[in-house]
């Protein structure tokens, strides 16, 4: 079977049997008894052999939320319903394509509700879906919704660190979709051309019709490898003061015995990237070392002067009077 691109209009469906497609070429619906359209996710469209990256999570009071496959066959990442009581959950019904089993939830949040979820073997075959290591989307940039075999089209409206009095523990993406009741209901994945998982919608919600916030892919995987590494996920502390009235990335102060200070960081350093992302703001190096994964090294490029270098830093969790930053 053919591999075919995702139309690039508002939305893409699975229409009822025998049921004409307007997205799709007459080319295709005559091709095929049945039309709908192919969604990729990574290199394979939904409805190949290899089954889909996303099941069923279903939660107390019969709530359901879609799960997606990350790292490995076994993890997945979701999103609880903000209806769904947190207080002692532990676990969650997880559905595949013939099967179900109990899933034990490994990290969650319980300001944006993300969780990780790890199944036993017999959920069946799944991939697990590409996080996309690059800069978030910018707004004015499109990217999919993706829930089952259907898709609605989305354009970033920006990145918020509030809304209405409520501060989050990290910036969120705020979408214009063209069909939040079908598709973009918390959990639902944000793709890109490439197939890499963009973002996940959250239970946070605007007052704007056709808009919903989503909790980029640099957080979920911050908690996916500190699961990974010291399983457990929490802020991490690098030992760096910045101005509090100024919005330059420029180091102020250095902590004693601090990641930093190990790093070769000093007082005065214009820091203008981390991990390959450009800093412009300290809006945006406060983002990146919030995403930070305790342990592993991050390479900081620093302005000292006139001389740029590069340096190590190997940031670690935050302690209870330690600072996040």
């Amino acid at each position: 079977m053919p591999k075919t691109a995702l139309p690039s209009l508002p939305e893409c469906y699975l229409p009822a049997p025998g049921a004409a497609c307007a997205n799709c070429d007459p080319c295709m619906r005559s091709a095929f008894l049945s039309c709908f359209c192919f969604l990729h996710l990574g290199t394979l469209p939904i409805g190949a052999a290899e089954p889909p990256a996303t099941v069923s999570v279903r939660w107390a009071g019969g709530l359901e939320s879609p799960g997606v496959c990350v790292d490995r066959p076994s993890w997945f990442v979701s999103v609880v319903p903000k209806s769904v009581p947190l207080e002692g959950l532990t676990s969650a019904s997880m559905h595949g394509a013939n099967t179900a089993v109990e899933g034990k939830i490994l990290h969650l949040d319980t300001a944006d509700r993300l969780c990780l979820i790890e199944v036993p073997t017999g959920l069946g075959p799944v991939r697990p879906v590409s996080l996309s290591t690059g800069a978030p989307p910018k707004p004015g940039e499109q990217a999919r919704c993706v829930s089952g075999r259907s898709a609605c089209l989305s354009t970033v409206a920006g990145k918020d660190w509030a809304y209405r009095g409520v501060t989050f523990s990290y910036p969120l993406l705020r979408l214009r979709v063209a069909e939040t009741k079908t598709h973009c209901k918390a959990g639902t994945v944000l793709v890109n051309e490439s197939g890499e998982l963009l973002a996940i919608i959250t239970c946070q919600e605007t007052e704007t019709p056709g808009e919903v916030y989503a909790i980029p892919a640099a957080r979920v995987r911050k908690v996916v490898e500190d699961i990974k590494r010291h399983r457990q996920s929490g802020p991490v502390w690098v030992g760096l003061i910045f101005h509090n009235e100024s919005s330059s990335p420029e180091v102020l102060e250095v902590k004693s015995a601090s990641p930093a200070e190990e790093a070769g960081l000093q007082k005065g350093d214009v820091i203008t990237a981390m991990d390959g992302t450009e800093i412009e703001s300290l809006g945006d190096l406060v983002e990146s070392i919030h995403h930070l994964t305790a342990g592993e090294s991050s390479t900081v490029r620093i302005l000292r002067g006139l001389e740029e270098k590069e340096v190590e830093m190997t940031p670690r969790f935050a302690g209870s009077s330690q600072p996040s930053r």
